[in-house]
């Protein structure tokens, strides 16, 4: 381990900057994967097979990290991700098995206002019709979303464009029958300087390597004053998470997100996840020490992100291995190409929406009590 006055960070590189503009997401030296091992704390990108990845979630000890891999992993492998309900329409469409149906009903939420305007028109209108509905309505936008995908890798895009017309929709669909969860655009979101990653090298602008989205708990108002005085509490920046950008102050980020137009620029994506989770995990690794014998069920087991290159989607774990970060994956989540995949990965998101609202918020509950 090399002492504090050896120690090169962002503020040696960037000449004192205080702060991080867009425009030096595009200059950025560190586009590889390998820069990361010159991080203090190196983070290490990792492909091991299937089995031996859900052997590494097994013992984080955490029964719903465990779950919520295996439900990933079915879905990832073709199995109970359609909606039962639209069978007699997407069998025929998508010419599939059985098996790619849900054993259970769905049960998407109605807007209550929209739901009250409707009954207003129809009277016998009840809530298996507004189910119904909801599903149709999400078949239009899949269809959409697919026609936009198809149309945009025949004739290129901007990364922004991509955003705002399939990745953002894509995340925002998916979540938006979770409770407390949001998926929220993060592209202005800078690393705070306090917690850039310091590095054993020349490892210049880290703080400018942004990411796209996260999934953001939004929590409910009794969480949200425990979190308030938590962070308030802090002698340096004021946020739960290492940026103190917006919403990122009071809402925990739960999945961390990158997208990519390019398969060229594959690795420099790996890259800005892999700065964000070193921030990340030195961000929280500065919170208040808690009473020892709280200190094992203070760790995660782990913390989801996902890589976005055109139309598919990648699943990656990251551990934190005390002395370096692994990142392990991929699992192939789905693809906005087709309506099949794209039932896939709304399927697989909602399960990372899922876990964010259950084990990472307990997590949270326990950092903040």
């Amino acid at each position: 381990m090399l002492g504090t006055s050896d120690r090169r960070s962002f503020a040696s590189g960037s000449r004192g900057q205080s702060s991080i503009t867009s425009q030096t997401r595009s200059t950025s030296p560190v586009k590889n994967p390998d820069d990361l091992l010159k991080l203090e704390k190196p983070v290490t990108w990792i492909t091991p097979d299937p089995r031996t990845l859900r052997e590494t979630v097994k013992q984080t000890g955490s029964a719903q990290a465990l779950s919520l891999f295996d439900n990933v992993w079915r879905v990832a492998q073709g199995e109970g991700y359609l909606p039962r309900e639209l069978r007699h329409v997407l069998k025929d469409e998508l010419m599939v098995s059985e098996y790619r149906f849900a054993a259970e009903d769905r049960v998407p939420m109605m807007d209550e206002k929209a739901m009250e305007d409707v009954q207003q028109v129809f009277p016998s209108f009840d809530a298996g019709m507004a189910r119904l509905i909801t599903l149709y309505n999400e078949l239009s936008a899949i269809r959409e979303m697919v026609a936009t995908t198809i149309r945009f890798t025949n004739k290129s895009r901007s990364e922004a464009t991509w955003n705002d017309h399939i990745h953002g929709p894509t995340l925002r669909l998916a979540v938006s029958g979770v409770p407390h969860v949001s998926a929220e655009n993060i592209t202005q979101a800078a690393i705070a300087k306090a917690f850039i990653p310091p590095s054993r090298g020349e490892l210049e602008t880290l703080g400018g390597k942004m990411i796209d989205y996260a999934l953001l708990l939004q929590p409910d108002r009794e969480l949200a004053v425990r979190i308030a005085d938590f962070v308030n509490g802090f002698d340096g920046p004021r946020s739960f998470n290492q940026s103190t950008h917006g919403p990122l102050c009071y809402e925990p980020t739960g999945v961390l997100i990158e997208t990519k137009i390019d398969t060229r620029r594959r690795a420099e994506g790996k890259a800005q996840l892999g700065v964000w989770l070193a921030a990340w995990y030195g961000r929280i690794a500065k919170f208040a020490p808690r009473p020892s014998e709280d200190v094992g069920s203070l760790n995660l087991p782990f913390l989801p992100v996902v890589l976005v290159v055109c139309e598919n989607w990648e699943l990656y774990f990251a551990f934190d291995r005390e002395s370096e970060i692994h990142v392990c994956g991929p699992l192939e989540i789905g693809s906005t190409l087709t309506v099949d995949g794209s039932y896939r990965l709304l399927a697989a998101i909602r399960l990372l929406a899922g876990w964010v609202g259950q084990e990472f918020r307990e997590w949270v509950e326990r950092c903040v009590s």
